[in-house]
């Protein structure tokens, strides 16, 4: 009886809200219970910083992944055909790595540099030890479309060769109008 009851409770723990929360669609991910990202002059943020636009892009990002460079060349062209006024680009740099060595774990600089940023994304670095409490994140890269509401309404992970395509074609369908919507033209 002790095994069953035991094999019920360690099977609950998933449902119980302890560890990690994947970031799903339909979740409210920002903000965060703490700060998960830090700006250029190093302050901590729970949330995204604002921005005027409707619909927020997420990359997150790992400048050692290569499927991370091939998403950013997804990115840029798909944001290129947006309406003017209808989305904002955030990237959520993870410019650290953990090195493995016979002497152990230690985390280091990147072997390869992050590309510069664009002037019309928002960079951000994730907090590695907070972000990953607070968020499982187990493939990289990882995109979400988020709503003026803070929702994941869209969520791709990994890369594939169709990905400018799917962009594009969500950032053209018509944004509802809204408290913080601008005015289309």
């Amino acid at each position: 009886m002790r095994r069953i009851v035991f094999a019920v409770l360690v099977a609950a723990l998933p449902l119980c809200g302890c560890g990690p929360k994947a970031i799903t669609v339909g979740s409210r991910p920002f903000p965060a219970e703490k700060a998960v990202f830090a700006d250029a002059s190093g302050k901590g943020l729970p949330d995204l910083p604002d921005s005027g636009e409707p619909l927020r892009l997420v990359l997150i990002d790992f400048p050692w992944c290569p499927p991370c460079a091939e998403a950013w060349k997804s990115v840029r062209p798909a944001l290129g055909e947006a309406p003017p006024g209808t989305v904002r680009a955030y990237r959520i740099l993870f410019d650290r790595e953990i090195s493995i060595a016979a002497s152990g774990k230690t985390e280091t600089s990147p072997m390869r540099p992050a590309p510069p940023p664009w002037p019309e994304v928002t960079t951000l670095t994730a907090i590695p030890d907070a972000f990953l409490e607070s968020f499982r994140v187990n493939q990289a890269p990882m995109l979400l479309l988020i709503d003026r509401d803070g929702k994941v309404t869209r969520r791709w992970v990994g890369y594939s060769t169709n990905l400018r395509e799917e962009l594009s074609a969500e950032l053209r369908k018509p944004v509802p109008p809204g408290p913080s919507s601008p005015p289309r033209r």
